[in-house]
Order: structure tokens, then C-alpha cells, then sequence
């Protein structure tokens, strides 16, 4: 067990990943449009999981917005790598609510 991290920290990504696959099949008829990635955080929380926050700008119904997503990793330095695969201004697809365009998530399926 060791090698996977301690049990709440393998608890806690199972429990994000499939929060986050019932968003992925929530918002599959919602509208992609493109984001351009702004920045990214990556917490190390003291219980838990890691999450890498991804913030991205795009241009909704009503105009310019700033958005942004959680993805749930199992270590840090997975979650810092694929953070620094995200150049600044670079496009990528997002999914965005029709019915709340402030509600949006980024998945790496969509690109």
C-alpha cells in the first residue's frame, strides 16, 4: 500500500475521480468552445488527494469569462508535471453550460 500513498489519499481520488466522471457524462451535450489556459495551481492538501486547478479565459453568451476545473490526481508530482503541459495561451477545448455559461470543465478527452 505504500507505493499507492497512504488509504485517505487513495480514498479521496477515488472518490474526486468519480465525482468528476459523473460531470463527464453530465455535461456531454454541453457546448465546447475554446479556452485559453491563464495559470494552475496545485494543492497538497494535509489529508486527501491532490488537485491541480486549471484557470482558462473563453468567450461565453455573454461575452468575455474566466473559468476554471479541478483535476484529481494520486501524487503531487504527477499533478505539478502535467500542470506544466499547459502553456500559457494555449487553446484548448472546454465544455460550457448553455444554461449557466459560468459553469464549465475542462476534460482531456475533448481535445
Amino acid at each position: 500500500m505504500a507505493a499507492l500513498g497512504s488509504p485517505d489519499r487513495v480514498l479521496m481520488y477515488l472518490v474526486k475521480s468519480a465525482l468528476r466522471a459523473f460531470f463527464y457524462f453530465k455535461s456531454s451535450d454541453w457546448v465546447r468552445t475554446r479556452a485559453l489556459v491563464t495559470g494552475h495551481t496545485v494543492s497538497d492538501p494535509c489529508l486527501g488527494a491532490p488537485d491541480l486547478k486549471l484557470f482558462y479565459k473563453y468567450d461565453s453568451s455573454e461575452g468575455p469569462a474566466k473559468g476554471s476545473d479541478l483535476i484529481p490526481f494520486q501524487s503531487r508530482p504527477h499533478a505539478k508535471y502535467y500542470a506544466e503541459s499547459f502553456p500559457h495561451n494555449l487553446p484548448r477545448i472546454i465544455r460550457v453550460n448553455p444554461k449557466n455559461p459560468q459553469e464549465t470543465h475542462f476534460f482531456e478527452r475533448d481535445q
